[in-house]
């Protein structure tokens, strides 16, 4: 019977794990534009590489949840930190375009192994406390996101040269994961057989399309709202960049809170009141010409789509039908996939219709995603 303190040290480690994905996506995503141009990449092979990481992450999701049933999840993530590690500092120093897709590849590997191993191991912890945290958790992952972006920006514009920031970024990664890693969950899960692909089953296939249709609508804020403002609404540029800055700082807050009230109100009663905030949220969008309530609608975005993935992958530390951590794996696998083609899918219906278009379609997906929601949390 591990003590409160030990526990609560499991809590911090747990999140701070989900700080250090968010960190890491941010680390990568900072680093583009300056490995664009050491190598003289062109843009149609800067797609490539940026392809790279996206199916490097996928196919280690494909086998994260064996890793974690093996390894446990403290010898998992903390391999997983460590390549990160090793791969951003690699990156800086390539020589050619080929090792710089290589890298990639790894990287995203280490990044598609440290996003699924923390979902593991945060449904352990709640399995353990009997108390909901995964919103909480997930909430680190977005300040990650926004720790990395400040960190980056901050040292560059000091005038800071770009492989030195990278490496202190990446001795704070390395520093956060030896601290922590040797209190997290390090129990390894019974297998059903050897290692495999993991194939989702008919609940964890549903709950695996609610959480795409949500990664979905969070990728189209992401990527296509700065541009709809200014395409489609006539926004300055120079505030292109503000809604998605409500919905970040919005959704983030969600989160925090976003526990307690499932404690209170229950899971469905929780997406039940949140997901038309959401929708409204899209209509104003869709509907308000200017004005500051159409950055209102950010906000409501936010606040009503941000509590989603967390109910669904705390839904799945109760389920029967796969053991978590395969569950978990192939949750994260569909999703995945769903975040690696909605830029394109939502670009081009923009480029053949318009932007309307391709918002109205998340809209509908929105809708549909309420309906899937309500059946599967039940009454």
């Amino acid at each position: 019977m591990l003590s409160k303190r030990a526990v609560l040290w499991q809590i911090y480690s747990a999140k701070t794990f989900y700080f250090l994905g968010g960190f890491g996506f941010t680390a990568w995503a900072s680093l583009i534009p300056f490995l664009k141009r050491q190598l003289s990449i062109p843009d149609d092979l800067l797609g490539f590489l940026l392809l790279a990481v996206g199916f490097g992450a996928l196919l280690m999701m494909f086998f994260a949840g064996t890793i974690a049933a093996r390894l446990g999840c403290r010898r998992s993530l903390t391999l997983g930190g460590l390549a990160i590690v090793v791969f951003l500092n690699a990156l800086c120093y390539v020589p050619s375009y080929a090792l710089a897709v290589a890298a990639a590849a790894c990287l995203g590997s280490s990044l598609g192994l440290l996003d699924v191993v923390v979902n593991i191991n945060g449904i352990y912890i709640e399995r353990k406390v009997r108390k909901r945290l995964m919103s909480g958790m997930q909430a680190m992952w977005s300040l990650g996101n926004f720790a990395g972006a400040a960190f980056f920006a901050a040292c560059l514009h000091v005038g800071l040269p770009w492989q030195g920031v990278a490496f202190g970024g990446t001795l704070l990664i390395a520093a956060l994961t030896l601290f922590f890693a040797p209190h997290l969950q390090s129990e390894r899960q019974k297998q059903q057989g050897s290692t495999h692909l993991v194939r989702p089953k008919g609940l964890i296939l549903l709950i695996g399309l609610v959480c795409t249709v949500s990664f979905l609508v969070e990728g189209s804020i992401n990527d296509w709202s700065g541009v709809f403002m200014t395409t489609e609404k006539g926004i300055d540029i120079s505030k292109s960049g503000l809604g998605l800055t409500l919905f970040t700082a919005t959704a983030f807050l969600a989160r925090l809170g976003g526990d307690s009230m499932a404690m209170h109100l229950g899971s469905r009663r929780l997406l039940g009141f949140s997901l038309p905030i959401g929708l409204v949220g899209f209509l104003g969008l869709l509907f308000i010409p200017d004005g500051p309530f159409l950055f209102v609608s950010y906000v409501l975005i936010g606040l009503g789509c941000a509590n989603t993935v967390p109910v669904f992958y705390s839904l799945l530390g109760t389920q029967k039908a796969m053991p978590v951590a395969d569950a978990v794996s192939a949750v994260s696998t569909i999703g995945y996939v769903g975040i690696l083609l909605a830029p394109a899918v939502l670009g081009f219906i923009g480029r053949a219709v318009s932007l309307y278009a391709s918002f109205a379609l998340v809209t509908g997906l929105l809708i549909v995603m309420y309906f899937m929601a309500m059946r599967l949390l039940g009454n």
